[in-house]
């Protein structure tokens, strides 16, 4: 049995792993922190009992690779998954976006022209934007060379349809503005999660934390993959892996470590930047909605799941550079306010 050694315990390894060790490998993955997910994780609240998610993290039917990963796992009916896209304006107003009786990529015709967050102009250059995207995502040769926006632009998109369309769909699926997103992986979207298949859209959500997914349970389904948590690995080169100390050797190596992180073990690191994602945790002293999940038309937070009865929601602000000086402090006073208080959703 060919051996492989895996750097870094987030996503990408993990997957990795899975699908190695389901394929006859002998795997051992190394993470530095004492859970598995990266990112993709959860975590108690501080002098509380309950368990949430770093941020929450959705997928797509479409999501192909990550479906393959939660069923070698076994955890695969932990993903609940929602027909409907509820478009929600400032006031209440809610649009609702589901597919239709006719096949793909016709299977939202009715649906859209009944979106009152848009009007006739709105739609129609929606439609126009969406038929371009159908006849030059095979034949444009300058997609990647090219930001969304400026694609969008061209396309005569109005300002409400860049603003609560495009932009609501992209920047959360991609975690980048559209000025900062090459044309070609806004194409993807589109044309992966809306148009190829009439069930591609329907978004998943987990069931359970995070955490649970990637658990000790579901790993013994996969006993030739070995997990060792606060096992940094301290250098890669020709050699193997150096982990505390020691020399590790196999017929296989993967690195999926963070790639600020690599320069630390030895290995280049390429001209990258993150995007920042940032999750916001409310309760409340009641329920104050009842809609499992919206996405929020002209607000900073551009989406909301409910998690526990209208009484707890997390939301989540995509490409959240303006953000990432907020103090811990102001995050906390307005945890605080938040339990002590009721308000209507208008986020």
């Amino acid at each position: 049995m060919s051996k492989v050694l895996i750097a870094g315990g987030g996503l990408a390894g993990l997957a990795a792993a899975a699908a190695l060790g389901g394929g006859g490998f002998d795997v051992e993955l190394f993470e530095a922190r004492p859970f598995l997910g990266g990112r993709a994780t959860s975590y108690p609240v501080p002098g509380g009992d309950e368990t949430i998610d770093n941020c929450q993290h959705i997928l797509l039917r479409c999501c192909v690779n990550l479906l393959d990963f939660y069923a070698r796992l076994g955890v695969r009916e932990r993903v609940r998954f929602y027909r409907e896209v509820v478009f929600l304006e400032p006031g209440g107003r809610a649009s609702v976006l589901r597919r239709g009786r006719l096949p793909a990529p016709f299977h939202f015709a009715g649906a859209f022209l009944q979106m009152k967050c848009l009007d006739a102009g709105d739609k129609l250059a929606i439609a126009r934007g969406i038929l371009a995207i159908r006849r030059e995502r095979k034949r444009r040769k300058d997609l990647d060379n090219i930001s969304m926006r400026d694609w969008l632009l061209q396309k005569r998109q109005t300002p409400r349809a860049i603003d609560r369309f495009w932009r609501q769909v992209l920047v959360s699926a991609v975690n980048e503005d559209l000025d900062s997103m090459a044309a070609r992986h806004g194409f993807q979207v589109f044309w992966l999660g809306f148009l190829a298949r009439a069930d591609a859209y329907e978004m998943g959500i987990p069931s359970v934390p995070l955490a649970q997914l990637y658990g000790t349970e579901a790993w013994q389904r996969l006993p030739s993959v070995r997990m060792h948590l606060r096992a940094p690995v301290d250098a890669i080169d020709g050699g193997g892996f150096v982990v505390a100390g020691e020399r590790r050797t196999a017929d296989y190596y993967i690195c999926a470590l963070p790639f600020e992180r690599l320069t630390a073990v030895g290995l280049p690191a390429p001209a990258f930047e993150h995007s920042p994602i940032t999750g916001v945790h409310l309760w409340f002293d009641r329920e104050v909605t009842t809609l499992p999940q919206a996405t929020l038309l002209d607000r900073t937070m551009q989406w909301m799941f409910n998690k526990d009865g209208g009484r707890y929601l997390q939301l989540v602000v995509s490409a959240s550079r303006d953000l990432t000086n907020v103090s811990r402090t102001c995050g906390s006073i307005f945890r605080a306010c938040a339990r002590l208080s009721c308000c209507a959703l208008t986020l």
